[in-house]
């Protein structure tokens, strides 16, 4: 049986007793009411305000919050060169092949790879000793210098079968080079990789193309590439197998399937990829010794250009100093420089640099030993 006390309402017997408690009641009521109207109010006022606001926006502020929908061809509007590099390690994908042998593992491989190593999109170490850890694969030809030519016929041929539609540009190192990888997204940036070239320190020989250093550093693309293990390995006249350098050969092969030796000068003619220690470079070019009777063009009397892409014969302490000169030093009052990417080139304008490229004959004598 309920009581009605328990329910604790006033009596009907009192009146005055019950107008009061209603009118309480009312009281609380109201002020939860205008708590929870004030709290839905602010909450409707910020979001109209923003909404407002979105509508209010010019169109470059408008820009600014989407999304950028790059059109094929164009070139993204980014603040700073910071966030140009950022979006090249996607747009312009680089897998690296740096040759090297077992004794090097613990020491120049780790170096390498905890240096400019780690800004490829793909690492690979080429050895006749497997190292999963480390990311270094057996590619089964016994370490002999005379072995090199085959050992890089068979590290192409790993990765075309492995990651040959992956990546956009394939380099080739070895373990005593450094390479800025930045600056050779930049200089790749304008060239279709579905184009058949490749770059490097050119060097002349006797057939007309010339070949790159390997020592420097050369770089082809996809298409370059896909050439060497569809045609040129599987043509024992077009790429014979032979103890032939290693740079020179594949150089010879390439050639010989349509694949353009490309000019990775800069806009002053300046070498990008040095095939010798820097410091062989100061403060002249080094008229005493073999480079000058084997580079393709004619040198400029300056260390190497401002946007540098290697270094060849680094030693191993040197690998963490040019990390720390080119990463980690900042000069107090140097002025920040601000470049934007150079424009791609169209089908027309890349054919028509692939043949003036084409054009030029190794073969020919270096005039300036001669002046």
């Amino acid at each position: 049986e309920l009581h009605s006390s328990a329910l604790q309402f006033p009596s009907a017997e009192s009146p005055n007793a019950s107008w009061s408690w209603l009118v309480s009641a009312w009281n609380t009521l109201a002020i939860y009411r205008n708590i929870l109207c004030l709290a839905l109010g602010l909450i409707i006022g910020i979001q109209l305000t923003d909404f407002l606001e979105y509508f209010q926006l010019t169109d470059s502020q408008f820009a600014s919050t989407a999304i950028t929908q790059l059109e094929e061809g164009a070139t993204p509007q980014l603040a700073t060169e910071e966030e140009l590099a950022l979006w090249l390690h996607n747009e312009t994908r680089v897998l690296c092949m740096v040759l090297t042998l077992p004794k090097n593992h613990q020491s120049r491989v780790k170096r390498l790879k905890g240096t400019w190593g780690r800004r490829c999109n793909k690492l690979i170490f080429i050895s006749s000793q497997e190292d999963r850890e480390l990311g270094v694969i057996d590619v089964g030809v016994p370490e002999e210098r005379n072995n090199l030519y085959l050992k890089m016929r068979k590290a192409l041929e790993y990765v075309y079968r492995n990651h040959g539609e992956d990546y956009d540009w394939f380099l080739k190192a070895d373990d005593d080079t450094f390479v800025i990888m930045e600056n050779l997204r930049f200089m790749l940036y304008p060239y279709d990789p579905e184009a058949a070239l490749y770059f490097g320190h050119r060097f002349r020989t006797t057939f007309p193309q010339g070949y790159m250093s390997g020592g420097a550093g050369y770089v082809m693309s996809r298409d370059a590439l896909r050439r060497l293990n569809l045609f040129a390995f599987n043509n024992s006249q077009f790429c014979p197998i032979n103890n032939n350098s290693e740079d020179r050969q594949i150089g010879f092969c390439l050639q010989n399937v349509g694949v353009v030796a490309g000019d990775s000068r800069d806009e002053e003619g300046r070498d990008r990829f040095l095939p010798l220690s820097l410091k062989f470079m100061l403060p002249t070019f080094p008229t005493d010794n073999w480079l000058p009777k084997l580079t393709f063009y004619e040198p400029v009397n300056e260390t190497g250009s401002t946007s540098g892409i290697s270094f060849h014969y680094v030693k191993i302490h040197e690998f963490e100093m040019y990390e720390y000169l080119l990463y980690r030093l900042h000069i107090f009052g140097t002025p920040l420089s601000q470049r934007s990417l150079p424009p791609r080139l169209g089908p027309d304008e890349l054919q028509n640099q692939l043949n003036q490229w084409a054009q030029e004959n190794s073969t020919n004598s270096n005039a300036w030993l001669k002046q």
